[in-house]
């Protein structure tokens, strides 16, 4: 640092602190952990309110070992409460990646896992829907034979 330090320059101060990426898009998410963790913490309004009043199917990519989970939000919660409890519990009180969390830290998780939108509807979609969509999704992905679901 100290070697290049006098032929740097400031080309700009930003008038407010860096908080993270805008909202892409739905069809724009991929994610880190990390990422979202910062987001919800932030309470993000951009990606809340995106977020909050859909439903949708949802893919956990490990990408180190390739390994998926397949998820959906649905009910009264949203994505944006669904992705949040992730935020907070690394896990999403999700029995596959529950068991995970002792084997590879918390550090391994918030680099490693990135999260993407599948499919995305209203608050109106039924919510039988959204679990058929899920089902198509974990077997298309080999979510149960390769990945971390266990339903």
């Amino acid at each position: 640092m100290e070697s290049c330090l006098a032929e740097m320059t400031v080309s700009s101060i930003l008038e407010e602190a860096f908080v993270g990426d805008p909202f892409p898009g739905h069809d724009r998410i991929n994610h880190t952990l990390a990422d979202l963790q910062v987001i919800v913490r932030q309470q993000r309004p951009d990606w809340r309110i995106a977020l909050e009043h859909m439903k949708g199917v949802y893919v956990i990519h490990d990408q180190t070992t390739g390994a998926r989970y397949v998820g959906s939000a649905y009910g009264d919660t949203g994505i944006w409460q669904r992705w949040s409890t992730y935020a907070t519990t690394l896990h999403g009180n999700n029995v596959g990646l529950q068991e995970l969390v002792p084997d590879k830290g918390e550090d391994y998780f918030r680099v490693n896992m990135k999260f993407a939108l599948l499919e995305f509807w209203s608050m109106r979609t039924d919510d039988a829907h959204v679990l058929e969509r899920e089902s198509y999704w974990k077997e298309v992905l080999n979510a149960r034979t390769l990945g971390h679901n266990k339903n």
